[in-house]
This record gives structure tokens, sequence and C-alpha cells, in this order.
């Protein structure tokens, strides 16, 4: 593991980040539901369908109902360090091509979209994300028929992309580069497929911390995409953004037969390119 070539189709994609607060619909017994202060509901409405507009352009999104779940905790315990986890029904997964996952009220709020390389890879989805204020989180999956479907959590969390990061700067940047792959039910077998978790050291700092020393800002460094590959077919694609919390952590599913490598190449804002590779054995 360490510095490696970046293949082409990783290259990056603008990622929209410089999108503008808003104006749109939201309904307001969804709001109260998940105890937002009901004045504050048309502007979260508004903002969002203007945020749709940046992102999805014109294309219309539908409500996903049981095709897609978004789950974070209603108040987190660190705003930079959310846990997100995003599923996609049985019926639904092997269909979906991308999905987006977007932060409302985040400087930066699209924070990642994700994209299927091999049918089901996005079947289960986990991250861990800065929030910056009140927010609704929203998940949209495109769809190989062209439907968006989405669906929304609100979460209590403030100071996320502002936040120091854990421990010393410069020790993590002497990390910077090194992963760590997991399969909490061990590898793929022709007809299982089974989750992977796969971390990458970083600090993937945000722009907006402060030197706690200094005082002087903390440049913006951060990875920006990632591609996995098993036995040589591309898996999944990420492009990132700050939102993304430290020591980047992502969570897929994975099918195949075992035996194959596992590779993950990730490049970051300052285009440092790192990678790991893991045979993955039959399972015991």
């Amino acid at each position: 593991m360490g510095v490696a070539a970046m293949p082409r189709a990783i290259a990056r994609r603008p990622i929209l980040s410089g999108l503008l607060p808003g104006a749109a619909a939201l309904v307001a017994g969804r709001a109260g539901a998940q105890g937002i202060e009901p004045a504050e509901a048309p502007r979260r409405a508004e903002r969002w369908r203007d945020l749709k507009q940046a992102i999805l352009g014109d294309r219309p999104t539908e409500p996903a109902g049981p095709a897609l779940d978004l789950s974070a905790p209603a108040r987190a315990q660190d705003a930079a360090l959310v846990p997100v986890a995003i599923a996609l029904s049985a019926a639904a997964a092997p269909a979906a091509r991308a999905l987006y996952l977007v932060v409302d009220e985040n400087p930066l709020p699209l924070a990642a979209v994700f994209r299927a390389g091999q049918p089901g890879a996005l079947r289960a989805l986990t991250a861990r994300i800065r929030v910056d204020a009140y927010t609704y989180l929203h998940a949209v999956a495109e769809m190989a028929d062209g439907r968006l479907l989405e669906t929304a959590r609100f979460v209590k969390a403030a100071g996320g992309c502002s936040a120091p990061i854990a421990g010393d700067l410069e020790a993590a940047r002497q990390r910077m580069g090194r992963m760590r792959m997991s399969l909490p039910e061990g590898p793929p077998a022709p007809g299982r497929a089974v989750p992977v978790q796969v971390a990458v050291s970083h600090p993937n700092t945000s722009g907006l911390q402060i030197d706690q020393l200094t005082r002087l800002s903390i440049p913006a460094e951060y990875i920006r995409a990632l591609r996995v590959t098993y036995a040589g077919a591309e898996v999944l694609r990420i492009e990132s953004e700050i939102a993304i919390a430290e020591n980047p952590t992502f969570g897929f599913t994975l099918a195949g037969a075992p035996g194959g490598e596992l590779q993950v190449v990730a490049a970051d804002n300052r285009d440092r390119r790192f990678e790991g590779r893991w045979t993955l054995g039959a399972a015991g």
C-alpha cells in the first residue's frame, strides 16, 4: 500500500462545490414528525428544491418508499463523525446506477456520489460525514430506467465542518494513504454477496478548520475520488467532498467468487494517489 498510479476512470469530475442557498418545498408534516421547528419547514423545503435543481437539473424525483432507506442518528454525538447508512431494497439494488448523498445545510452540500460498476454494489452503503448545522440529509438513487428515488432524514448536529481533527495533524499526514479493509461476513462466494468496509488514513481537512496553535486556517486536503475493483472488474466509484469525515471509511456490497484481488485506488485534491490490494480467500 502507498502511492500508486491513478487509472483514468477515477479522474475527477466536478461535484458542484458552489451550491447557493435555495428555495422550495418540503412536507410540513414530515418536518413536525422529525422535530423541526414548523417555521423552518418552508425554508428547508425551498433549500432542497434549489439543491435538486443544481445537482440533478430538471429531472423530477419521486418518493422512494421502501426501495431506499437512509439512516443516521437523530441527534449526533459528534458532528464531525456522523455515521450514515443507505440501503436499497433487494428488488431495487440491481437497477441502481448511482446514489447521491446530500447534506442540505453544509457549505458544500453534495457530500458524495456513489456509482455502481457491479450490479448490487450500492445495496448497502455506509459512510461517516461532517454536519455543519441542523439539517436534512437526502439520498437520491438514480435507477437504470432514469427514475430518481428520493428519501430524507433530519439530523441535529452542528459545527462538524470546522471542528478540529482528532490528534496531531502532522502525525495524520505521515500516515496518509494507509488503508484497511474488513469483511464482517467473510469473502464473497457464488450467489453470496457480502459487505465490505474500506478505510483510508487521511486527515480530510475541510479548509474551515483553524490550527489551535497558530490560529491560522488549515488548508483543505481531502479524498476526492475512490475506485474499487475486484478480480479486475470495477465494483464501485466514489466522488467525495469535504463533508466526508477524517480517515474516510466506506462500506459497500461485493459479489463474486472467492480468491480474487480487491483493489482500492484513491486520490485526494492535491493529486496524491494511494492504493491498497488484498486477496480474498475462500470462506472457512
